[in-house]
C-alpha cells in the first residue's frame, strides 16, 4: 500500500522551512513582476481584436497538433508577418520561449557537434544544451577570451548560445564581439532576445536590430 506519511512529512518540512508554494489569486496592483511587460494581456486593442476574430471563426481549439490538424491561416500569416518584422529567412511559432529554447538546441546538433554557451543563459537554454546529444561546454559570462579558448577546443558543427540582455542582472552580451569572433571560427550563434524584445529598437524589433546584427546571427528566439 502506498505510504502517504512520506509526502504529509515532505509537505510540512516545506512549510516549516518557508518553501511551501501556493497558487495565489492577484489583485489589482502594478505589475513589476510578471511576463507581462508589454501590457498585451491587458490591452482592450489585442481583447477587441480577438474578439472579432473569433467571431468568424468556427473552431474555438487547435483540435491537434499542427502536424495534424492544428494548423491555421492565422498561423501562417503571422509567421510570415513576424519573419519580415525581424528581418529573418523564416518564423516558427511555440507555445512559449522555454518551449523555443528547448525544441531548437536540442535538436540542432547532433553528438559529433559542439554547443558552447554562457555560464549565465536560462535553465530553458541549459536543460535544451542537456538534451541535446552534442558536447557542451559553458563560458564565463560575457567572457570573450574565455569564448575564444573554447572555440579553439571544438569539433564538427559548433553552436554558441547566449542572451542579449541577461534577466537576473540586466547586463548586455557583447554581440558585436562574439559575431566576428564566432565568424572567423565559423561557428553559428544564436540568440535568445527575451528580455530585448519589443523594448529596444524601432517598433520594438529588439537590441540586435538596434546593433544591425539580425543577419549575422544563426537563430534568434523572441517572446511576447
Amino acid at each position: 500500500m502506498m505510504n502517504e506519511n512520506k509526502f504529509h512529512q515532505a509537505l510540512a518540512k516545506r512549510k516549516a522551512d518557508n518553501a511551501l508554494r501556493k497558487l495565489p489569486i492577484l489583485e489589482a496592483k502594478i505589475d513589476f513582476f510578471s511576463n507581462d511587460y508589454l501590457g498585451l494581456a491587458r490591452s482592450l486593442e489585442v481583447k477587441n481584436a480577438l474578439e472579432e476574430a473569433l467571431k468568424l471563426e468556427e473552431l474555438h481549439g487547435a483540435t491537434g497538433s499542427r502536424l495534424i490538424s492544428g494548423n491555421h491561416q492565422f498561423l501562417e500569416q503571422f509567421e510570415t508577418f513576424l519573419a519580415h518584422f525581424h528581418q529573418a529567412d523564416s518564423a516558427l511559432l511555440f507555445n512559449s520561449g522555454y518551449v523555443a529554447n528547448q525544441g531548437l538546441i536540442s535538436c540542432i546538433a547532433d553528438r559529433h557537434d559542439t554547443i558552447l554557451y554562457d555560464q549565465l543563459v536560462h535553465a530553458s537554454l541549459r536543460e535544451a544544451v542537456q538534451y541535446s546529444r552534442a558536447s557542451s561546454f559553458s563560458f564565463r559570462h560575457n567572457d570573450i577570451s574565455h569564448l575564444q579558448e573554447r572555440l579553439e577546443r571544438t569539433q564538427g558543427n559548433v553552436f554558441v548560445v547566449v542572451e542579449s540582455i541577461y534577466s537576473m542582472d540586466g547586463d548586455e552580451a557583447p554581440l558585436k564581439e562574439m559575431v566576428d569572433l564566432c565568424q572567423s571560427f565559423g561557428a553559428a550563434i544564436m540568440v535568445d532576445d527575451d528580455n530585448a524584445s519589443g523594448v529596444f529598437g524601432q517598433e520594438g524589433r529588439c537590441l540586435l536590430a538596434v546593433l544591425c546584427l539580425e543577419k549575422a546571427i544563426w537563430a534568434i528566439i523572441y517572446t511576447f
